[in-house]
């Protein structure tokens, strides 16, 4: 459906360049590719993903800039792309590139959630925009210039960087929700074709019983939803006779 390829691509563009050191703008362009296949079959299913596409596209030009950039700082080019001006500027685009995508990413998230009645990765949509914007507001304090926070700024670009991660990972954690719970209408009575391993099939008997009981622990809010609204309907009719 184009969560499996989003999921990848979001780990490795939020997760993994973390640890690339001068050489995140790989995983970012790897990872960006990536997660414009997912985005794109996504859309299919729920056109605001087109807001993320956009946002996608943006990324993956951000890595094209930045390995410009790495170039220039690595064979002495003097281009000037790697600081100055221009270097702080696209600094301050980035991050809010980042923002702009997260939250067209989640936001996505949640109208598909929305059409296909799911209310537990909506509900963790909305709640994981909050964590986004959390951290953006918190970058932005972190990086004003003579702040409270400028006395010990390893310390607090230290947790900031943890905040980042915390946040990568449960969107990480609510992309997998989504690739495990919601397929297109048609695939979910297809048998799947087990394989010449038994290990995996064994994985795969684990992963159906977690998604059927994530279906049941669904089915049941909803019953119970319903349930509670029609005794206040029914309270309030026999208040009125």
């Amino acid at each position: 459906m184009g969560f499996g390829p989003l999921l990848i691509g979001y780990f490795i563009t939020f997760i993994v360049t973390l640890g690339l050191g001068n050489y995140l703008f790989a995983g970012m362009l790897i990872g960006g590719f990536i997660m414009f296949l997912g985005l794109s079959e996504l859309r299919k299913y729920a056109p605001t993903f087109l807001y993320a596409i956009i946002a996608n596209i943006l990324l993956v030009l951000c890595s094209f800039y930045e390995t410009v950039a790495y170039i220039d700082d690595a064979f002495l080019l003097e281009w000037g792309l790697s600081e100055g001006a221009i270097a702080n500027a696209f600094s301050f685009a980035e991050v809010v590139i980042y923002l702009i995508f997260n939250l067209t990413l989640l936001y996505g998230i949640a109208d598909l959630s929305r059409r296909v009645e799911y209310p537990e990765t909506r509900w963790k949509a909305f709640r994981n925009m909050s964590f986004v914007v959390v951290y953006n507001l918190c970058y932005i304090a972190i990086n004003i210039p003579n702040s409270i926070f400028s006395s010990d700024r390893p310390f607090f670009l230290t947790l900031l960087m943890i905040l980042q991660i915390i946040y990568a990972l449960f969107n990480v954690a609510l992309i997998f929700k989504c690739y495990a719970m919601i397929c297109p209408e048609g695939e979910e009575e297809m048998t799947r074709k087990p394989s010449r391993f038994e290990f995996i099939n064994k994985l795969r008997e684990k992963q159906d019983e977690r998604e059927q009981a994530a279906i049941e622990s669904t089915k049941a809010y909803l019953e119970k939803k319903i349930e509670k609204r029609n005794q206040k309907k029914n309270s309030k009719h026999k208040k009125k006779k």
